[in-house]
Parts: structure tokens; C-alpha cells; sequence
């Protein structure tokens, strides 16, 4: 790699945070119960649908919009986020020193919205490490990892993507962000490679090491 890196973009859910530790699982059962109680879709059909939205559209709600173009967004987000983020997250000491290491400017960059963000963020202990949350209020609804997202993500940054690293547990944002020529680094359990990845990491922290090594060049 031949720019160093500057700028560190953390995706949100299931990165910062593990997902085995409950809370997207309890998000997505309420993504459910919106779609039955609000929309009036079955209890059988509501989570295949919202399994084919995320598959097809990135997001649940990206599906929501387009089956259902006057959903309240705003309604959506409060309801589906409504959950106790104390009981599945606590201050992450070993994250907030990696971060507080870490000489890049640092930014959160979600498919959810601020205030889930801010949320997740107060409760890890990391907030004052950001400088910036990109998220779909900020992106116009163009969802990672559709290319019109990465181009507002450069645009806040004021960067080029050569400059910029990706840390992400999805492989099809990373794709997208290798296609654009950021450098990439999954987030994912059991540490696998991936092509789309130039470096595989079993958990947050542990990508702090390949975050350096990107700094340095």
C-alpha cells in the first residue's frame, strides 16, 4: 500500500461491539414486531421479509422504504431501537485504549442513526475517541454498500479513499470500500481471511495491530 493511512471508519453493530452479545438480536426482533404490529404484515412473513431486505437491500428499513414509501423513519428508528443498551453493553477499557493509541482521525460510519450510534458509543466508553458519525440521515437514506454512501463518507472526511481504512464485519462493505481503494479490515470471530479484506481479525481490539501497521505504511 502506498498512501498511508489517515483516517480509520468503524462500522457500527456487530464491529464495536461483538454480536454474540445479544442486543442485534433483540434490535431485529423488534424490526419484526414493527412490520406486524405497524404494517400489518404476518407474524410468519414479517421475519422472511426481513431477512430478503437485508440480503436485497442492505438494510431492513432500505426494504421497509421501498415496499412502504410513507413508513415514518423517524417512528421506525425510535421503536426499533427501543431496548436496554446497559444490559448487553458495558465500558470496553481495552477498546478505549486502542483507540486512544491509535494516531488516525476516527470516525463511525452506520447504516443506523445517530442517536443508536451516540447510544452504542456512551455506553462502550469510546465516545470522545470520534470526530465524526456518518450515518443514514447524513447519506440520504443510500445505504453501505451502495457507492453514493462512500462518496458522502469522503465528502464529510474531506478525504480520498486511498487515505481511508474500512473496519467492518460485513464482506460486502468491504468489497465495495477495496473496489474504491480504501483498505479493509474484517471484523469476524473466527478470524478467517477474505479476499475483500486486507486483514482478518477475530475482534475489535485485536484490529488495532493492522490499524498501526497501515499508519506506519
Amino acid at each position: 500500500m502506498t498512501t498511508r493511512a489517515r483516517y480509520a471508519v468503524f462500522d457500527l453493530d456487530d464491529t464495536l461491539y461483538p454480536a454474540d452479545c445479544g442486543m442485534w438480536i433483540e434490535i431485529r426482533g423488534r424490526i419484526t414486531s414493527y412490520m406486524v404490529e405497524r404494517l400489518g404484515v404476518s407474524e410468519v412473513d414479517a421475519p422472511v421479509q426481513r431477512q430478503r431486505y437485508f440480503r436485497e437491500y442492505g438494510t431492513s428499513l432500505a426494504g421497509l422504504r421501498h415496499d412502504h414509501p410513507d413508513i415514518d423513519t423517524d417512528e421506525y428508528l425510535a421503536y426499533v431501537h427501543n431496548v436496554p443498551y446497559e444490559l448487553y453493553l458495558s465500558r470496553n477499557e481495552p477498546l478505549s485504549g486502542m483507540l486512544s493509541k491509535l494516531n488516525m482521525a476516527k470516525s463511525v460510519f452506520t447504516n443506523a442513526d445517530q442517536a443508536h450510534a451516540f447510544r452504542v458509543l456512551s455506553a462502550l466508553g469510546i465516545e470522545q475517541h470520534f470526530d465524526v458519525v456518518v450515518d443514514l440521515y447524513a447519506t440520504n437514506f443510500i445505504n453501505k454498500p451502495r457507492p453514493g454512501a462512500f462518496d458522502v463518507l469522503f465528502r464529510v472526511l474531506a478525504a480520498e479513499p486511498q487515505e481511508c481504512v474500512l473496519i467492518d464485519d460485513q464482506v460486502r462493505n468491504l468489497q465495495m470500500a477495496q473496489s474504491l481503494g480504501m483498505a479493509t479490515v474484517l471484523v469476524r470471530p473466527d478470524g478467517g481471511a477474505d479476499e475483500f479484506a486486507d486483514f482478518c481479525v477475530p475482534d475489535i481490539v485485536a484490529a488495532g495491530e493492522a490499524l498501526q501497521r497501515l499508519v506506519t505504511g
